[in-house]
Parts: structure tokens; C-alpha cells; sequence
């Protein structure tokens, strides 16, 4: 495939290959099919290509629109810089021959996250929702932005809330506050759900997470994560005996295997997770100790302590 090499950086030359191999396709006409913008962007992620086994699938080949989690957007040449959720969209190949199935992001897969990029495509506004969104065409070769430069290096200051357990750091690919709470011995994590872009100098950090550190601070205890696993150990119980002779067998151990008690269920649950949501209940993952193949077990947890749940795959 032809590339660019005039530049410090590789960039491909011209539209992405998907829309050149399938140009015929409904996705890739639509996408092409909006007024062309020039513009600058940084995503937090980035997509990769994967393989995976899927013996009963029929060969089937299409393109899916993809999106990838966007923190800025400037409009060349002289737009505002737009910072928050941005969705930046482009087309990925989903393919499936002889039993494996493809996901190919292609050159999109070669992006970085927080870094700045140059790209030809178009731009959309929802006027509802009040969000931007692009669809990535090609990557052109870098373009000095002041601008830009100075939000990046604004956005790489960690961005911590200070919890009871310890400081709570932003991890900016999930959107979650992550830390860990010794004690109980489970990791904790805090959800934002807002689309403004949270940086260390935000003045109102404390009063925005005011909400899910109260739960952290006040209701998260060895107790709160007992009780759960007992309302775990209680509601898992039927679902833990119908699996407790395939469980055996993959051990290697003899079947039928004996009939489980909630103690039994109980022992093998360990608690490993607390996630808060800025409303609404809070989960409490438990490791399965393979009573159910591996599959994790969820308890929702009202945000007075009382258990409400079970989430349970299996």
C-alpha cells in the first residue's frame, strides 16, 4: 500500500483503504456523502485489530461504523477549539471466513491516543444533544497548533479526587476515577457520566464528585462488602447447583458432585470491585472462585448499604 514518507510521522495517502476497497458499500456512501471539513482532533483510545473464533457463524463480510471516544476538536482553518465528548467516527471491516471472525480497523488502528491529529472528513452538530462529531476520511500530515499543544499538556496533569481510601485518579480511556481500598481489599471506581473535560485545575471537582465520595467515604466498609456477599452467596445459590457437576468435570473431580449450601457459595465468592455511579445504585463485583465457570457475580448496592440485586451471566 502506497504511504507517505515526506514527513517524520508514515500517513496514509488519500481516503482510508476501506473506502477505496468498498466503495460500493450503503456505510462507506453515507459517510462519503456529507460536505468535506479539514480539522484537528485527540481521542482518548484507540481501536485494534482482533481475530476471534466463531465456528458457527456463516461468511459474512460489511462495513460498521465505529466511534471512538474524542476529548477535542478544532475545525481548520480558524474554528474554536471544542473540548468534551466528541465522538470521532470512521469505518471498520467486520469479516467472517471459515469459522473466524475479523475485526479491522485498518489504518485507524495506528492512531495514538492524546495526541494531536490532522485529518480530511466532515463534521456534524447534533442541535439536540448539543454534541460534535466527525467522520475521519484521511489522515493528512501534522499541522502545528498552539492551541492544542497547550490543552494537551493541560489534560496530561493527573486529574485525582481525595476518598477516605486514598486519592482516586482519572483514567481518561474509561472515564472512570480509579484508586483501591485497602482494607476491604477491593479496587474502587468512581463513573463519570458528564461530557465536559475534566482537567486537575477544575475548581469544582469536590462539589461535582460530591455525590459518589459520600457513598465512598461513609457507606463502603468490610461490613457493606459481608452483607453482599451473604445476599450473594443467598440469591446464587439455585444457579451455583446447576453448575456444580460441569464444574466438577472440567476439574477433573467425580460427579454428581455434591449439593452446594449458601456457606459453600459464600466461601467461594470474593469481593473485588466497587463501582460508583454519580446517581443511581453502586455495584460490587465478586470473583466467582469458578462456581460458575468464571462468569462474575454483581450485587447492586443502594447507596444507603441495603443490597438490591444480583447480576449474574450464568
Amino acid at each position: 500500500m502506497q504511504r507517505c514518507t515526506a514527513f517524520t510521522q508514515m500517513y496514509y495517502c488519500g481516503m482510508l483503504s476501506l473506502y477505496r476497497e468498498f466503495s460500493g458499500n450503503d456505510v462507506v456512501k453515507t459517510l462519503l456523502s456529507f460536505e468535506e471539513a479539514e480539522f484537528l482532533f485527540v481521542v482518548a483510545d484507540t481501536p485494534e485489530k482482533s481475530v476471534s473464533d466463531d465456528p458457527y457463524a456463516e461468511d459474512k463480510t460489511h462495513i460498521q461504523l465505529m466511534s471512538l471516544p474524542g476529548v477535542a476538536l478544532k475545525l481548520l482553518p480558524e474554528g474554536e477549539l471544542i473540548t468534551g465528548d466528541v465522538a470521532v467516527r470512521y469505518p471498520q471491516l467486520f469479516q467472517t471466513v471459515a469459522g473466524k471472525t475479523l475485526w479491522d480497523p485498518r489504518e485507524i488502528s495506528e492512531l495514538e491516543p492524546f495526541r494531536v491529529f490532522h485529518a480530511r472528513g466532515s463534521h456534524h452538530y447534533h442541535e439536540r444533544s448539543k454534541e460534535h462529531y466527525v467522520d475521519i476520511w484521511e489522515i493528512l500530515p501534522d499541522v502545528a497548533d498552539a492551541a492544542m499543544e497547550q490543552l494537551l499538556a493541560r489534560i496530561d496533569v493527573p486529574v485525582e479526587l481525595d476518598s477516605a481510601f486514598g486519592p482516586l485518579v482519572l483514567d481518561r480511556c474509561t472515564n472512570t476515577f480509579e484508586g483501591r481500598a485497602e482494607e476491604p481489599g477491593v479496587d474502587i471506581s468512581i463513573v463519570y457520566e458528564g461530557e465536559e473535560l475534566l482537567l486537575a485545575e477544575s475548581t469544582n471537582l469536590k462539589r461535582k464528585f460530591e455525590a459518589p465520595l459520600t457513598v465512598i467515604n461513609k457507606v463502603l466498609s468490610s461490613e457493606l462488602l459481608d452483607e453482599a456477599q451473604r445476599f450473594a452467596a443467598a440469591k446464587a445459590l439455585r444457579a451455583a447447583n446447576r453448575w456444580r457437576h460441569d464444574v466438577a468435570l472440567s476439574e477433573g473431580n467425580s460427579v454428581p458432585a455434591p449439593e452446594l449450601t449458601a456457606s459453600d457459595v459464600y466461601a467461594k465468592l470474593t469481593p473485588v470491585a466497587v463501582e460508583v455511579p454519580q446517581r443511581g445504585n453502586l455495584s460490587v463485583e465478586f470473583d466467582d472462585g469458578y462456581l460458575f465457570g468464571g462468569h462474575p457475580v454483581t450485587v447492586k448496592i443502594r447507596r444507603n448499604g441495603t443490597p438490591a440485586s444480583l447480576e449474574l451471566d450464568a
